[in-house]
C-alpha cells in the first residue's frame, strides 16, 4: 500500500490497491469508496469487487445523497470510524444499500487529508461480523497511507491545474484582445474555460432576468446538437439561476436539484457551475461549465471561471461597440438597408455558404423606372420618400435571411440564398409587384413607379463582383428592352446586349475591326488575327487564343505579346483542363481575376510546375462562342492590378461580331448578321445607315412591283441595307471629306463594293447577297464599276438598289451640296433611264414614288 501511495499517477490506482489489500486482509465481499464532491450535498460511491482470478474490478458508480442520516454522513461529522454489526436493522444504513449488496455488517473508515475528510471507505460483509479494534486500526492505517498518496496527487494536480489555469487566463486575455467579432470572443471563451477547468462542456447564454437566455456559443458539442439556440427560462438550469440572481451558482446533483433544460446533452451532466457576465453596466449573460461525473468544486475553480468570464465581458463590450460602428458604416443612411459595400461583403459570404452546401444562390438587381423624372418634377423630398417606402416594402416582402440592400441611387439588390433561377424569376415578379403597389400609394405622380430587374444565378467560379456584374448586365438589357421588365443573365442575353451596344461602341474600334475583316481572305483568318487585333486595340500586354485539343487539354493556336514586354510569358502552349468543366464555367460569361493563379483556379486549369513564375498584372478569360456553345477561349493579360471591365466588354463585343458575322449561326443567323453589320455601319457613319434604311423601303417596294419572288425580294432588302457596308474600311479623311473627291480619292472610294462583297462572303448566310452589293454601282450601259457589267448581266437586285440609292442620294443634303427637289430627282432618273439605270426599274420606282407623297416630303425634309 505504501509503494502504491508513493508511485500512483492517478487516484484510481490508489483506491484499487487499497481495495485489493483489504480483500486480502479481511476476506470481505466488497469495498466501497465514497468520494465527496461537497460535504453538504452528495458523494459518489465506487464499488470494488474481487474477481475469481484474484484481480479487483469496478462496478458502475452510484450517488450517495446527504439529505438523510447515513453512515457516511456520521463519519463525515465525527471523523472517526464506524463499526456496524447489524446493518440490516441499523437506522443509519440505507435499506437500498443492504438489499442491493446483501450486506450484514459494515465498517466505515474516513480517508482524510488537507485537514478534511475527503472520502469514506466502506468494508461490506454478507455475513455478520464485528470488526475487532485492531482490525479497525489496521484499516484506518491503510486508509491513511492511501490518503497520503492522494494528498500528494492532489497537490501535484492542483499545482499543474493552477499553472494551466494561469496559462489559460493569459492565453484567453491575449486571444480575446485580438478580435472585435463577438462570436469569435465567445468561442474563445468556451475553449479556454474547458482547458482551464477540464470541463466536459462549456457554454454561453446571452440574456437577462426577464427574458431568460439564448445558447450562443459552446465547446464540447457537435454542430447537430439541439443545444444551439436553446432558450432557457429564468431560473432554468444553473445559467437561468445566474441570470435571475446575478451571482455564481454550483450544483453537484444537477439531475436532482436543478430544473434541467430540455436538451439532450444536459441529461448526462452531474456537476455544473455558472457565473454572471456583465458589460456596459448590465447583466448580459451567463458562462456555464458542466461535468459528466460528480466533481468537487473548489473556490479557486469559481475564481478561475469568473476571471475568464470577466475578460470575455470586456472583449464583448468592445466587440459590441465595434459592431455598432460597423453597422453604421454598412447601413444606407436614407433607407436603413445595407449599403453598396455591405452587400458586396454579404454576397461573398453567401457564395461561401452556397459553395459548401451546394445550394442555389440568386441575385436580383432592380432599378426604379421613371424615378429621375419624378424626382425632378416633384422634388427630392418626394424622391427620398419613395426610396424609403420602397426599401421598407422590399424588406418586408422577402425572407428575414435574404439580403436586401440599396445598391446606389434608385437601385436595389435582393440576395436570395437557397434559391435557383426559377425561384429568382418568381421573386423578381414579386419585387416588381411590390414596387408598383408602393408607387400607387403616392397617388398621381404623372407617371408610374415601376421596376426593371436583372437576375443572375451564382455558379462556379463567379465571385461576388462577378455575380453582381452579371445582374447589372441583365438589368441593363431589361432597361434597353423597355421599362417594367426583367431579364435573366445568360450567354444569349449577353449576345443581345452586345448587339445593342455595338452602335454605341467607340467608332474607332469598329472601324479598325471592319478594316481588319476586309483585309482577310478566309473566315479562319479573322479568328487567327483576333489576338493581335484585341491586344493592339485595347492596349493589353498579352493575348492568347486556345481551342480544344482533347478531353483534357487546350492548345494555343495564336498568341501575341506587347513589343518589349519584359515579363515572362503568361500563357503556355498547352493547358491541362477538363474541357467540359471549362465550358460550364465560361457559359455564364467572362471571368476576370487579379492574378494568373486566381484565374487558373477559377477556370480549373492545372497549375504549371513550381519553377514557373507567374507574371504580374491582371487576367481575364473570354469565351469564343458560336450558336451558344463555347468553341475556344481567349486569355488576356493587362498590366494593371485589376482587369478593366470595359476591356472585357469590348473583347466580348469584338468576339461576338467576329463569330456571328463571319462564321454565321443557325436559327435566324442571317437576320442576326444583317443586324450586326447594320449596327457596325451606324457606328461608323450614322448618315450611311439612315440612308440605307430609306433605300431598303424603296427597293423592297420596287422589287414587289416588278414581281420578283419572295426570296429574291428578301435578298434585295438585305442587300439594300448593307449596300454600303464596304465603306467601313474607307479612311475617315475620304469618307467624311466636306468637298468633292479628287481622282485618287475616287479610286479608293470605288473599292467599297468589292470590300463589301468580301465582308459578306465571310458569313455563309449572307453570301447570296454579296453579288448584289458588289455590282450595286454597275451601269445599264456598261460604264459602271467595278466590273463594267451591262444590261441584264447585272443582277436584278443590284439594278434595283442602284436606282433607289441614286434617288435617295439626290434628295438628301450633303456637306458639299444642297439636296435636289423631288421633281428634279425624278427628272434625273428619267434622263438616266436606258444609259445609267434599267428602264423597267426606273418606271417601277416612279410608280412607287407616286404612291408615297408623304414619305417623299419627309425624305426631302431630312
Amino acid at each position: 500500500m505504501s509503494f502504491a501511495a508513493v508511485d500512483a499517477a492517478e487516484p484510481g490506482v490508489i483506491f484499487r490497491t487499497l481495495a485489493a489489500e483489504l480483500f486480502g486482509a479481511f476476506g470481505i465481499d466488497s469495498v466501497h469508496v465514497c468520494q465527496l464532491a461537497d460535504r453538504d450535498t452528495v458523494g459518489r460511491g465506487t464499488v470494488y469487487e474481487q474477481r475469481p482470478d484474484g484481480t479487483v474490478g469496478e462496478r458502475d458508480p452510484y450517488v450517495v445523497p446527504f439529505d438523510r442520516p447515513s453512515g457516511v454522513h456520521r463519519v463525515l461529522a465525527t471523523g472517526a470510524p464506524l463499526n456496524v454489526f447489524d446493518a440490516r436493522n441499523s437506522e443509519i444504513v440505507s435499506g437500498e444499500l443492504t438489499e442491493r449488496f446483501n450486506v450484514a455488517s459494515m465498517l466505515y473508515v474516513p480517508l482524510s487529508y488537507e485537514r478534511a475528510v475527503r472520502a469514506v471507505v466502506l468494508l461490506l460483509s454478507s455475513s455478520s461480523r464485528r470488526f475487532a479494534d485492531e482490525e479497525v486500526d489496521l484499516v484506518h492505517t491503510m486508509a491513511n497511507q492511501a490518503a497520503g498518496g492522494l494528498a500528494a496527487l492532489a497537490l501535484r494536480t492542483r499545482l499543474a491545474a493552477q499553472a494551466e489555469t494561469q496559462a489559460a487566463i493569459a492565453r484567453a486575455a491575449g486571444t480575446l484582445n485580438e478580435t472585435l467579432e463577438r462570436p469569435e470572443v465567445l468561442d474563445t471563451l468556451c475553449r479556454e474555460v474547458n482547458v482551464a477547468l477540464g470541463a466536459d462542456l462549456s457554454g454561453v447564454y446571452l440574456g437577462d432576468a426577464e427574458s431568460g437566455g439564448v445558447a450562443v456559443a459552446a465547446q464540447g458539442l457537435t454542430g447537430e446538437s439541439d443545444w444551439w439556440g436553446y432558450r432557457i427560462a429564468p431560473g432554468e438550469g444553473v445559467a437561468g439561476q445566474v441570470l435571475v440572481s446575478g451571482e455564481p451558482v454550483v450544483s453537484n446533483d444537477y439531475q436532482g436539484e436543478v430544473d434541467v433544460p430540455g436538451v439532450n446533452a444536459m441529461r448526462s451532466v452531474r456537476t455544473a457551475m455558472s457565473v454572471p457576465m456583465y458589460w456596459n453596466g448590465a447583466l448580459r449573460g451567463a458562462l456555464s461549465v458542466a461535468f459528466f461525473s460528480v466533481r468537487r468544486v473548489e473556490a479557486e475553480d469559481l475564481t478561475t471561471l469568473q476571471a475568464i468570464a470577466n475578460l470575455a465581458a470586456v472583449a464583448c463590450g468592445k466587440a459590441e461597440a465595434f459592431e455598432a460602428a460597423r453597422a453604421a458604416a454598412r447601413t444606407d443612411s436614407l433607407t436603413g438597408l445595407m449599403n453598396h459595400g455591405a452587400i458586396q461583403v454579404r454576397t461573398a459570404e453567401e457564395i461561401w455558404r452556397a459553395r459548401r452546401s451546394e445550394a442555389g444562390l440568386t441575385c436580383l438587381l432592380a432599378d426604379l423606372d421613371n424615378f429621375k423624372p419624378i424626382n425632378d418634377r416633384h422634388g427630392h423630398l418626394v424622391g427620398d420618400e419613395i426610396l424609403k417606402r420602397v426599401a421598407t416594402a422590399l424588406d418586408a416582402e422577402f425572407r428575414p435571411y435574404d439580403g436586401v440592400a440599396r445598391y446606389g441611387g434608385d437601385e436595389f439588390v435582393v440576395l436570395l440564398p437557397d434559391t435557383d433561377e426559377a425561384g429568382g424569376v418568381r421573386a423578381a415578379h414579386r419585387l416588381r409587384a411590390c414596387v408598383a403597389r408602393t408607387g400607387l400609394a403616392f397617388g398621381d405622380l404623372g407617371m408610374p413607379v415601376t421596376a426593371s430587374v436583372g437576375i443572375a444565378q451564382w455558379a462556379e467560379p463567379l465571385t461576388a463582383g462577378d455575380l453582381l456584374d452579371r445582374a447589372d448586365r441583365a438589368l441593363l438589357l431589361a432597361k434597353r428592352r423597355g421599362k417594367d421588365s426583367l431579364v435573366v443573365a445568360s450567354s444569349r442575353a449577353e449576345l443581345e446586349l452586345a448587339g445593342l451596344e455595338t452602335g454605341s461602341a467607340p467608332s474607332q474600334l469598329m472601324n479598325s475591326f471592319w478594316s481588319m475583316v476586309a483585309r482577310c481572305d478566309q473566315p479562319s483568318e479573322v479568328i487567327d488575327v483576333l489576338p493581335s487585333f484585341i491586344r493592339r486595340e485595347l492596349g493589353l500586354q498579352e493575348v492568347a487564343l486556345y481551342e480544344r485539343a482533347d478531353m483534357a487539354g487546350l492548345t494555343r493556336i495564336a498568341g501575341v505579346r506587347a513589343p518589349g514586354d519584359p515579363a515572362p510569358a503568361a500563357f503556355r502552349p498547352m493547358l491541362v483542363v477538363p474541357f467540359e468543366e471549362l465550358l460550364e464555367r465560361l457559359r455564364s460569361g467572362s471571368i476576370a481575376r487579379s492574378s494568373l493563379a486566381e484565374l487558373r483556379r477559377a477556370l480549373g486549369i492545372e497549375a504549371p510546375d513550381a519553377t514557373y513564375a507567374d507574371p504580374q498584372g491582371s487576367f481575364a478569360a473570354v469565351g469564343v462562342a458560336r450558336a451558344g456553345e463555347v468553341r475556344g477561349v481567349l486569355l488576356l493579360r493587362h498590366s494593371g492590378t485589376e482587369f478593366p471591365r470595359t476591356s472585357v466588354r469590348l473583347t466580348e463585343m469584338v468576339v461576338g461580331q467576329a463569330m456571328t458575322v463571319l462564321l454565321g449561326q443557325s436559327e435566324g443567323g442571317s437576320r442576326n448578321a444583317v443586324a450586326a453589320l447594320a449596327a457596325a455601319i451606324d457606328a461608323r457613319d450614322n448618315y450611311t445607315l439612315a440612308h440605307s434604311r430609306d433605300v431598303v423601303d424603296l427597293a423592297c417596294a420596287v422589287a414587289e412591283r416588278l414581281g420578283l419572288p419572295r426570296s429574291d425580294t428578301a435578298n434585295v432588302r438585305d442587300g439594300a441595307m448593307l449596300h454600303d457596308v464596304g465603306k467601313v474600311a474607307i479612311p475617315n479623311d475620304i469618307l467624311y471629306k466636306a468637298g468633292p473627291l479628287d481622282d485618287g480619292e475616287w479610286e479608293v472610294m470605288r473599292q467599297h463594293p468589292v470590300i463589301g462583297e468580301r465582308i459578306l462572303l465571310r458569313t455563309p448566310e449572307l453570301a447570296p447577297i454579296a453579288p448584289l452589293v458588289r455590282h450595286e454601282h454597275e451601269r445599264w450601259d456598261g460604264l459602271g464599276y467595278p466590273d463594267g457589267l451591262a444590261g441584264r448581266d447585272i443582277p436584278a437586285g443590284s439594278r434595283i438598289i442602284f436606282a433607289c440609292d441614286a434617288y435617295n442620294a439626290m434628295i438628301t443634303e450633303r456637306p458639299y451640296r444642297e439636296p435636289m427637289s423631288h421633281d428634279e430627282a425624278l427628272g434625273e432618273l428619267v434622263r438616266g433611264s436606258g444609259t445609267q439605270f434599267d428602264p423597267d426599274v426606273v418606271t417601277a420606282l416612279i410608280e412607287v414614288l407616286a404612291l408615297r407623297p408623304r414619305a417623299l416630303e419627309k425624305v426631302a425634309a431630312r
